[in-house]
């Protein structure tokens, strides 16, 4: 729009409320977060066009289901505020797969699996990956599930961005996009899916002790030829997890993950390494205080 067609300011007071008032009436990101509580969701806000939340807001922690709440957040932040939802307690988990350093899709592939998305609940993520919705068998604990499955791969279960928010990417606004239907709708887990992401084995429907992924052998394997492209995220989280439950020194640990990474055909990046160390280092340093 040129100088000579822009809109004149209209200095009617009256009038400017007015014209507020049906911006914000007309917003979908409000419109969708309504939808979102009539699921059963609780929601939150995000900082336009990012996945951060508000400077002074608690991100996942504010997620509410009060409609008058969300209201006042919108008020607050802008009707045009990302829209997020809390997936504890809400028996859904979601599939995240990346297509932008990583392609999680050739990781499933190559793991012998496939997805349908024309029968599942999904949206497709600002840089061509996808959020697939599922629900979580009844007899599967949701905290016994692993969140780094394969390279690009990843189960959510605590929070997740969702449509019709937008992200900058290079410079360029992209939004989320959805398919299939509400989000309560989506379908149970599949099987081979619960499988890799199970911590723990199954009788029948009776859980029993955590089953480690690989073997001590093959974790040692691991230290003599480097991660298998395919499994790279996994056997980085078992070989820091099982180091430092045989309580070699943090630091040694570290260094090892770090060397057996730098020997691999396709190394991990070296951030990526860091941050699954440092939450295999967590989770060991909660069992020890009796976490878990």
């Amino acid at each position: 729009m040129s100088e000579d067609t822009k809109k004149p300011l209209n200095t009617n007071l009256q009038a400017n409320v007015q014209e507020t008032q049906n911006n914000f009436i007309k917003s979908d990101y409000i419109i969708k977060s309504h939808d979102l509580v009539q699921q059963g969701y609780k929601v939150y806000l995000l900082a336009q066009g990012t996945n951060s939340p508000y400077k002074g807001s608690k991100g996942h922690l504010d997620a509410t289901n009060d409609v008058r709440e969300l209201t006042n957040m919108f008020l607050k932040y802008g009707a045009n505020s990302n829209v997020a939802i809390s997936l504890v307690d809400t028996g859904v988990a979601v599939l995240d797969i990346d297509k932008h350093s990583t392609n999680g899709f050739q990781s499933l592939i190559q793991s012998g699996h496939t997805l349908n998305l024309d029968n599942e609940v999904w949206e497709m993520t600002p840089r061509s990956g996808s959020h697939i919705f599922f629900k979580v068998p009844k007899n599967v604990s949701v905290k016994n599930l692993k969140h780094n499955l394969l390279d690009g791969v990843e189960l959510l279960t605590d929070k997740v961005t969702v449509a019709p928010s937008i992200k900058l990417v290079d410079g360029i606004e992209a939004e989320y996009k959805h398919f299939g239907g509400d989000i309560s709708q989506c379908s149970v887990m599949p099987d081979w899916l619960v499988k890799m992401a199970s911590n723990v084995a199954k009788s029948g429907n009776t859980q029993t002790k955590r089953v480690p992924r690989y073997s001590t052998q093959e974790r040692w394997e691991m230290v003599l030829n480097g991660f298998i492209q395919g499994q790279r995220n996994n056997m980085c989280v078992s070989l820091s997890g099982y180091l430092l439950r045989i309580h070699v020194d943090p630091n040694i640990a570290y260094a090892i993950v770090k060397k057996v990474n730098e020997n691999s055909d396709v190394p991990l990046a070296e951030k990526e390494v860091e941050t699954i160390y440092r939450s295999a280092y967590q989770r060991e340093k909660q069992r020890r205080l009796g976490g878990r």
